[in-house]
């Protein structure tokens, strides 16, 4: 019987685990590294980065679920140039390699982001989020239209120095289209994918717990969701693809690599388990005999 194995290799480099740690869920890795809890990590995904400083959404922004988390942050960052010059140096030591999630309002805002980080010789690729809403174009995400996905793609090869993946969004269009799309506009992979789309009410009010009324939804229910399209997206693109959602434990990230996904990204657990990158390549290590 053949395992998947554990050690994979993206955009030319080798990781020693599949594990990413997703992004939002642990900054820039800095205070994890501080913490000892890289270890087992083959990357760190950072919290997303806007051109000019974004506050963020009003609190409450996260809720607990009997089943996982609904969480409406709003891409709160300091902004891409603050980023440059004090957070990227920060991190220059981790023991892992760095990739960076960038958000943007335009599909010119994608590639502004990235012409201010690539000074930096920090990070190994960045992870582009299509997910975030389109308000140039009357506030529909991105990700929704093949499209504009190619567009953002597109954009983002004609300034980007490094390798870049596409993070789609479930909610709305067809994500295999839009992976097609995304590869066709020079995308180096695809990540599959961002949060469901939730919401919790509050029945004696009527009003939504979240002030923004819909937030994104985390739970270890959703693999089967993310497992089928990882799969279906795997056999519609020949660029790598990176699972993100529903992992919680080592055989959620070896069914993942099973179907198809090259790199698998652990976000939610972190908030419960920061050590969780390590924990899950051993319990993958012992459940494959690999060491």
């Amino acid at each position: 019987m053949s395992f998947p194995s554990l050690t994979r290799k993206l955009w030319g480099t080798e990781f020693v685990s599949p594990v990413m740690l997703a992004s939002g869920t642990s900054g820039f890795g800095e205070e994890l590294f501080k913490l000892g809890c890289l270890t087992g990590a083959g990357a760190v995904v950072s919290k997303a980065v806007t051109l000019k400083p974004r506050s963020g959404n009003p609190p409450p922004r996260l809720l607990e679920t009997p089943f996982g988390l609904l969480n409406s942050i709003g891409l709160a960052n300091p902004g891409a140039q603050h980023v440059l010059e004090h957070i990227l140096p920060a991190v220059s030591n981790l023991p892992c390699p760095l990739v960076i999630n960038v958000a943007g309002e335009s599909v010119q805002e994608f590639a502004d982001v990235i012409s201010v980080l690539k000074e930096s010789a920090v990070h190994i690729g960045y992870e582009i989020n299509v997910s975030c809403p389109n308000v140039a174009e009357g506030g529909a995400a991105f990700g929704v239209d093949p499209e504009v996905v190619f567009r953002v793609s597109e954009a983002v090869s004609q300034v980007a120095d490094r390798p870049f993946s596409v993070k789609l969004t479930p909610n709305g269009g067809d994500m295999v289209q839009a992976a097609v799309a995304a590869q066709k506009g020079g995308a180096s992979a695809v990540t599959v994918c961002n949060t469901f789309l939730g919401m919790k009410i509050d029945w004696k009010t009527g009003k939504s717990v979240i002030k923004r009324k819909v937030a994104g939804y985390t739970s270890p229910a959703l693999l089967p969701l993310v497992v089928a399209r990882v799969w279906q997206v795997s056999n519609a693109v020949s660029v790598p693809v990176i699972s993100s959602g529903g992992v919680s434990c080592g055989q959620d990230v070896l069914q993942l690599l099973a179907a198809g996904a090259e790199m698998v990204q652990v976000g939610t657990r972190l908030m419960r388990r920061p050590c969780a990158a390590g924990e899950l390549l051993d319990e993958m290590k012992k459940l494959t005999g690999e060491q």
